[in-house]
């Protein structure tokens, strides 16, 4: 069955996927797949084109993409013109000879010069068992620290149908379900806690705001307040105590006691 003629493919993601209409990426991605793939592999591909979307790349493109690769701030993790053209290059994974173990190499794709490499590596594994696979994403070895898991159910997400004559995303079902799943249990945790070794700011946050925010910020606030503020974290910290609004607070406060006292002394 042809696709459909839709103008925006490119903004279409996996969890839209149907069986009439699948996202630009997807197919591309699925192109070097045949339509005797296992249902297996097929979950494997879906799960890296997941990947993709969530701010990650197969660490054997990296230096082949470096030209065209637009980093990705930290508290983002898609973008689509990246996608796309990441989609064009042949993912690189290792299989078993029995096709029931996977292993891929990634990279998540930050914006940030002051980065060791492997703080943005991990491992994906995905292990087939019967109808399940047991997927993990490990960070590098050198990092010590846990990863993540999830266990999928291969017949729920790819239907166990072949045909020469239909391309593989018909057999798809419940992409929605999925994305949201490799996402929550997967792909965002390992992106926040990259993040956080980096020292990046995960989410927006007064914390990244630009110095000149602040003035505006603090001028409208009391002085109790601007101490609420200071005590979030020593980040906020350090820029409460060193404004000049803070900094007047106490001075018109003593001003305010000296006049207080003043007065209560002429009236003794």
């Amino acid at each position: 069955m042809p696709l459909p003629e839709i103008a925006n493919l490119e903004c279409l993601l996996v969890l839209d996927t149907t069986s009439e209409c699948a996202p630009l990426h997807l197919q591309y991605v699925l192109s070097s797949a045949d339509c005797f793939q296992s249902s297996g592999e097929l979950l494997f591909l879906l799960v890296y084109t997941v990947a993709l979307e969530s701010g990650y790349m197969c660490e054997a493109n990296s230096n082949l993409s470096k030209a065209f690769i637009s980093p990705v701030p930290s508290i983002s993790s898609f973008h689509s013109k990246n996608v796309l053209r990441l989609s064009r290059l042949k993912p690189t994974f290792t299989a078993s000879a029995d096709r029931t173990r996977y292993a891929m190499k990634l990279c998540s794709i930050i914006d940030s010069r002051q980065v060791v490499p492997e703080q943005m590596h991990a491992l994906l594994t995905a292990i087939v068992s019967g109808d399940l696979m047991i997927l993990a994403l490990s960070p590098a070895n050198c990092m010590y620290a846990d990863g993540f898991s999830s266990v999928l159910s291969i017949p729920r997400y790819v239907l166990n149908t072949q045909s020469k004559e239909n391309p593989p995303f018909q057999r798809f079902r419940k992409m929605a379900e999925l994305t949201n799943i490799l996402r929550d249990e997967l792909f965002v945790p390992m992106r926040n806690k990259q993040l956080y070794w980096m020292q990046a700011h995960v989410y927006p946050s007064l914390d990244a705001l630009p110095a000149e925010l602040y003035e505006y910020f603090l001028k409208h606030l009391d002085k109790n307040q601007m101490n609420i503020l200071a005590n979030v974290n020593r980040s906020l910290h350090n820029i409460v105590i060193r404004n000049k609004y803070f900094l007047n607070s106490d001075h018109l406060r003593r001003d305010h006691l000296s006049r207080s006292n003043s007065v209560l002394y002429y009236l003794h």
